[in-house]
């Protein structure tokens, strides 16, 4: 299950907080010098800011590891990728059913291709907005708390 790292940014009323997510080093996955727990981030500027639910009581400032469920991951690419193709298959295949027949002076096979691409995005959107309400991502633990990150950075601080 990919598993990311961030810090706690605030707390919402509703047993979810919001966790801040930035790369330990520039780069992009594949390529030397790439973050290992950041894969959507370039730069050490780039930040991600994600809500999820909060089962540990992480508090503002806490580092965290934020799990995301690869099923989740699998389902959502399938309603986003899968919706579209297999609607302009369908739309292909009834064209093939329909020929030389016209509608509005347009062939239908045109018509048929050309409208079914974004029948097949409206209703990937609608199938990834449906299935991704149930599985937010989650805070599985407290790596390091704000009170032992400050007492490391006290306790090892190089300046005389």
């Amino acid at each position: 299950m990919p598993e990311y790292e961030g810090f706690v940014a605030s707390l919402k009323e509703d047993g979810k907080a919001e966790v801040l997510i930035q790369p330990e080093t520039p780069g992009i996955i594949g390529a030397p010098g790439a973050s290992a727990k950041v894969c959507h981030c370039a730069s050490n500027s780039s930040q991600v800011t994600l809500e999820a639910l909060n089962p540990v009581q992480a508090a503002v400032g806490d580092r965290v590891a934020v799990e995301v469920k690869a099923s989740v991951l699998l389902r959502n690419a399938g309603s986003l990728i899968g919706m579209p193709v297999l609607a302009l298959a369908l739309g292909w295949v009834v064209s093939l059913f329909l020929k030389d027949s016209y509608l509005f002076g347009m062939p239908i096979t045109f018509f048929c291709i050309f409208s079914s691409l974004p029948l097949g995005v409206s209703g990937g959107v609608v199938l990834y907005k449906h299935w991704s309400r149930g599985n937010p991502p989650t805070i599985t633990r407290v790596t390091q708390t704000r009170q032992e990150m400050a007492f490391t950075n006290i306790a090892f601080d190089p300046r005389p």
